[in-house]
C-alpha cells in the first residue's frame, strides 16, 4: 500500500519534465528550441495565458535547459538527472530564484533582485529570475526594474509569467520576448486525460472525459484536478453520471427534453421537466447555462455537421445535437439563444430565481407561438417519436444570401441543413473584406483593408489586431453584418499580437515583388537601359482599364485638345 506521504495530485505528478511533454504549445516549443540550440537567448521572456496552460512549468524548463550540466549540443531538452536539474525540480537551486509577485509587490522586493543581479551565478552558467504573476507588481516596482531589464549582465536572464498581460506597462513589454500560451484544444486534452487514466489504471468513460475537459476550459491543471477528484470519488471506475453529480451539472438528457418540449410549445411538460431538474438539486443558473450550452452545440452542428465526429464532445450531446439540428431552423435557434441569454442575465441579478426561471421558459414558449410568416411549428405523427419539427421558410435569409452573379467564383454557396437555401462560405480574409465592399459598407471596408492586422482566420471565427480602431463597437458591427449576409454565426476576436499584417501592407509588398520581376523582363529591361532615370512606379492589368476608343465623343475631345 502506498504511503500517504508519497501521494501527489495528478497535476504535480505528471508535470512536464521536458519540452516534448508540453501539450498544445507547439509553436512556443519550436521557437524556444531554435533559440536555445542556436544560443540566441533573449534577456527576458514573458509567458502569458490563462491559468493552468504551462506558464510556470515552461519557465522552469527554460531554466533547466539553460543551466543543464549534461545537455547535448544539438538539443534544448534538459537531461533531468544532473545536480542542476534536480535542484531546480526541488526548488532549491541558488542560481534560479523564483518570486511570487502577488505577495511581493513593492519596489523594495524588486531592489533585492537588482542588488542580486551584479553577483555571478554560484554553480551554473546563468542566474535566472522567475517572477510569477508579474502584473501584480506596483508601478514604482516596474519602473525600478526597467534599466536592469533592458541591459542586464550576460549571466542574468529574466522570465516573467502572467495571466494579465494588459496590466503590464508597455515599457516592460517592449523589453521582453512575449509568448502567448494557448488554451489546449479539447481533443488533445481528452487524449492527455485518457493517457493519464490508463497510467493510473483507472477505467473512465469517454463521455466523462469530455465533461471534465469542458469544465477545465482549456486548462490542463484544472482538468487534471477535476480528474483527480473524480478518481478519489469513484475509486477505479469513473462514469458520466458520477462526473455529472460531482460537477453539479444538470442532467443533460433532461436539458434536451426541456428543449424539445419548448420547441413543441408544450408549457405544462416544459415546466414539469424544469421542476424535476430543480428538485434533483440543479442550480437555477446552472440549468440556464446548460440550456445555452445545448443551443450553442446544436447551432454548431447545424453549421458544421463534421463536429458530430468530435470525440471530445459527449456522445449524448452529439446524438441529440444532430437530431435537433435537423428539426430546428437557424431562425428558431437564434430566437432561443437570444431569449435564454437575456433571461440568464436577468437571473444573475434577480430574486426568486425558480419563479423567474419559469417565467423565462414561458416567455420563450409563447414567443414561439406568436404568428410568424417565417416559421411554422408542426407536430409529427410518426410512431417512432413524438418529436417536433420546426419547418422554416427562411425568406429573409434567402434574400440576404442572393449575391450578384459575378461573385460566384469568390464565395462558395453551400446548402443549408434545412430550408433548402444556400449558406455563403467565405474561405479567406481577403474575400471576407471584399464582401464589405460589395455590400457598400465603405467605411468598414476601408478600416478592414488598411487599419486592422489579421492574426488568424477560419470560417466562422476571425482574430484581428484592432488597436488602431477607436470604435469600441467595431468587432460587434463586423460580426453582426457578416453573420446577416452569410446566414451563419461569425465570431470576431481582438488580439494585441503584432504577428499579422494588413491587406494594404500585403498589397504593397506584392506590388514591389511584381515590379522586381517586371524589371527583369527582356523588353522592359531594354526600355529602362535606353531611358536612364526611368523607373516603374506601379503595374496595372490592362484588362482593368477603361477603353475609351469607342466613346462617341472621342472626336470632339481630340478637337478640344
Amino acid at each position: 500500500m502506498t504511503d500517504i506521504k508519497d501521494f501527489k495530485v495528478l497535476a504535480r505528478k505528471y508535470r512536464p519534465q521536458t519540452f516534448a511533454d508540453l501539450i498544445g504549445q507547439d509553436i512556443l516549443v519550436q521557437i524556444l528550441t531554435n533559440a536555445i540550440t542556436t544560443n540566441k537567448i533573449a534577456n527576458a521572456y514573458l509567458l502569458t495565458g490563462v491559468r493552468g496552460v504551462g506558464k510556470t512549468t515552461t519557465a522552469r524548463l527554460i531554466a533547466m535547459s539553460l543551466n543543464c550540466q549534461n545537455k547535448k549540443q544539438d538539443t534544448c531538452e534538459p537531461c533531468g538527472n544532473c545536480e542542476s536539474c534536480n535542484s531546480i525540480k526541488l526548488d532549491h537551486n541558488l542560481d534560479v530564484i523564483e518570486m511570487d509577485a502577488a505577495s511581493k509587490t513593492g519596489v523594495d522586493d524588486v531592489r533585492e533582485i537588482i542588488d542580486n543581479v551584479k553577483y555571478k551565478p554560484i554553480n551554473n552558467e546563468y542566474k535566472i529570475f522567475i517572477i510569477d504573476e508579474v502584473h501584480m507588481l506596483s508601478k514604482s516596482a516596474f519602473n525600478a526594474l526597467l534599466k536592469t531589464l533592458e541591459e542586464p549582465p550576460e549571466h542574468v536572464k529574466f522570465i516573467f509569467a502572467t495571466t494579465e498581460a494588459k496590466k503590464i506597462p508597455v515599457t516592460i513589454l517592449s523589453r521582453c520576448q512575449r509568448f502567448d500560451l494557448k488554451r489546449v484544444e479539447s481533443l488533445k486534452l481528452s487524449l492527455h486525460l485518457k493517457k493519464i487514466s490508463e497510467l493510473e489504471k483507472v477505467k473512465i468513460d469517454d463521455g466523462a472525459i469530455a465533461l471534465l475537459v469542458r469544465a477545465g476550459d482549456g486548462s490542463v491543471r484544472d482538468s487534471l484536478s477535476l480528474l483527480d477528484q473524480a478518481i478519489i470519488n469513484n475509486n477505479q471506475t469513473v462514469s458520466v453520471d458520477s462526473v455529472t453529480k460531482m460537477l453539479g451539472l444538470a442532467d443533460r438528457g433532461k436539458i434536451y427534453d426541456l428543449i424539445e418540449n419548448i420547441a413543441k410549445g408544450n408549457a405544462a411538460k416544459s415546466l414539469a421537466v424544469f421542476r424535476d431538474l430543480y428538485n434533483s438539486g440543479a442550480d437555477i443558473l446552472m440549468i440556464f447555462e446548460e440550456l445555452l450550452s445545448a443551443v450553442h452545440s446544436i447551432t454548431q452542428i447545424k453549421i458544421s455537421p463534421e463536429i458530430q465526429d468530435d470525440i471530445s464532445i459527449p456522445e449524448l450531446e452529439r446524438s441529440k445535437g444532430v437530431y435537433f439540428s435537423d428539426q430546428l431552423s437557424m431562425n428558431s435557434l437564434s430566437i432561443m439563444w437570444q431569449v435564454l441569454f437575456k433571461g440568464f442575465e436577468e437571473l444573475q441579478n434577480g430574486f426568486h430565481l425558480y419563479q423567474h426561471g419559469e417565467m423565462i421558459l414561458l416567455r420563450l414558449i409563447f414567443l414561439s407561438k406568436e404568428p410568424n410568416p417565417n416559421k411554422k411549428i408542426k407536430e409529427t405523427t410518426s410512431e417512432q417519436s413524438e418529436q417536433v419539427k420546426l419547418e422554416s421558410k427562411d425568406i429573409d435569409l434567402k434574400k440576404k444570401n442572393n449575391l450578384d452573379n459575378n461573385t460566384t467564383n469568390t464565395y462558395e454557396n453551400k446548402p443549408a441543413v434545412t430550408g433548402g437555401f444556400p449558406l455563403i462560405r467565405i474561405t479567406n480574409f481577403r474575400s471576407f473584406v471584399d464582401f464589405f465592399y460589395m455590400k457598400r459598407e465603405a467605411l468598414l471596408h476601408t478600416q478592414l483593408y488598411n487599419s486592422v492586422k489579421l492574426i488568424s482566420f477560419k470560417e466562422g471565427e476571425v482574430t484581428l489586431n484592432t488597436s488602431v480602431i477607436k470604435d469600441q463597437h467595431f468587432n460587434r458591427n463586423i460580426a453582426k453584418l457578416i453573420s446577416k449576409w452569410t446566414g451563419r454565426i461569425w465570431q470576431i476576436h481582438s488580439s494585441d499580437s503584432n504577428i499579422g499584417s494588413s491587406l494594404s501592407d500585403e498589397d504593397v509588398i506584392n506590388q514591389q515583388n511584381e515590379i522586381k520581376i517586371m524589371k527583369n523582363h527582356p523588353q522592359v529591361k531594354k526600355i529602362l537601359e535606353a531611358l536612364p532615370g526611368l523607373s516603374i512606379h506601379s503595374i496595372t492589368d490592362i484588362t482593368e482599364t477603361v477603353d475609351e476608343t469607342t466613346d462617341e465623343n472621342d472626336d470632339e475631345r481630340q478637337k478640344e485638345i
